[in-house]
């Protein structure tokens, strides 16, 4: 499979030297590699005079053989490595920077103590790369709200993650809004019926917005939710990640959606919390393979780990 991962990684970065940089190979080294393998094919499987290089025929279907034969090498590796029962193998799990910072943290630091010849690989990535990852084999497990592809499958439920709408305290005295809000301390207690606090959807149209940017799940689950109310913040401002928009929203930027688990973890004097009449505003957190993945004993260690330090 060395020569097919050395095709595949010229495939996707569309350069000998990405690919070469991507491998830790010299990119003369990986040239002679790819001459080697075109030489026995008796048929070129790239296009080199194009920028980004393109795939030929026969490389095109070296491509599709590869995503045939690349899940079920993994497979067998899987299988092959639990007969050690953990003792040695590795594990891929990827993440966002919400997930991996508040989320994962205390379940990946007691995996890799109870399994330490366990080889822990930790990718961040937007969600939106997710799909990729694991169909390309870069990645064993990840969490997902929507699992809505036919390449990937959910092998559980991991946790649910309760949003609020994040206004400025200040804005309550500016824009005239509801005093009906959360604090950071209700929030913790818990105990609250969620239609108290509701925000009046109408003066949505006075607020900043701070909206993750597309590629999140976040960006189109707060366009679906304005689509909702029938009402649209005055102004957006995109923002890359979900605690960074906490963070500016305490500064007094704008408005922003936040969750129970940031709002728990980091306490902020200058934020208050409604929530919004719409069922987006719960998500539903799976643990989430390949469909045609074989579960490892690390995935499954790794899973009722978190499930036993669920946030």
């Amino acid at each position: 499979m060395k020569d097919m991962d050395m095709v595949y990684a010229i495939y996707q970065y569309g350069s000998f030297s990405k690919a070469a940089e991507e491998l830790y190979i010299g990119q003369s080294s990986l040239s002679m590699a790819i001459q080697r393998i075109e030489n026995e094919l008796g048929m070129p499987l790239f296009e080199r005079k194009h920028h980004p290089i393109r795939l030929t025929a026969a490389g095109k279907a070296y491509i599709e053989y590869y995503h045939k034969v690349k899940p079920a090498e993994e497979n067998m590796l899987s299988f092959i490595r639990d007969l050690n029962s953990l003792k040695t193998g590795t594990f891929s799990i990827g993440g966002t920077h919400y997930l991996l910072s508040y989320i994962l943290q205390s379940a990946l630091c007691r995996f890799a103590k109870a399994y330490p010849g366990i080889g822990l690989q930790i990718v961040e990535a937007q969600s939106s790369a997710f799909r990729d990852l694991l169909v390309d084999c870069k990645i064993d497990l990840c969490l997902m709200c929507q699992v809505d592809d036919p390449g990937l499958q959910s092998i559980g439920h991991a946790f649910y993650d309760d949003l609020f709408l994040a206004v400025p305290r200040a804005y309550v005295v500016e824009y005239q809004l509801p005093n009906n809000y959360l604090t950071d301390e209700d929030i913790r207690s818990g105990g609250f019926a969620a239609y108290d606090h509701y925000f009046q959807t109408e003066e949505m149209g006075k607020l900043a917005f701070l909206q993750l940017t597309q590629g999140n799940n976040l960006h189109a689950r707060s366009e679906m939710i304005f689509q909702q109310l029938e009402h649209r913040p005055a102004k957006i401002i995109p923002i890359q990640q979900f605690a960074t928009a906490y963070h500016l929203a305490n500064a007094g930027l704008g408005c922003t959606l936040t969750s129970a688990h940031l709002i728990r973890g980091m306490k902020k004097d200058h934020l208050v919390f409604y929530t919004l009449p719409s069922s987006l505003m719960r998500r539903d957190f799976h643990f989430v393979t390949r469909k045609d993945a074989y579960i490892s004993k690390a995935v499954q260690e790794f899973c009722k780990l978190f499930s036993k330090s669920e946030p």
